[in-house]
């Protein structure tokens, strides 16, 4: 992505800029949730609803690994 970006000069605009941060920071989460970046966009685009929502998706994962006893006010 940074070879691509420093080939096509970045994004010609400010919008263009906002755009591709937001894609990458969604490339980046759904990786690293163990999603398809591709299937996630195609149910979004679909509005198939079959992919719960990356916010649903992180939650429910926090839940299964807590924070440590060291976290905790006490």
């Amino acid at each position: 992505m940074v070879q691509r970006r420093n080939i096509s000069y970045a994004t010609q605009t400010a919008d263009g800029t906002k755009a591709w941060d937001t894609f990458m920071s969604l490339v980046a989460t759904t990786r690293k949730l163990g999603i398809s970046f591709f299937e996630y966009i195609r149910d979004r685009i679909s509005q198939a609803g079959k992919i719960p929502s990356l916010a649903t998706i992180i939650m429910e994962k926090s839940l299964l690994n807590p924070l440590a006893w060291s976290w905790e006010s006490g």
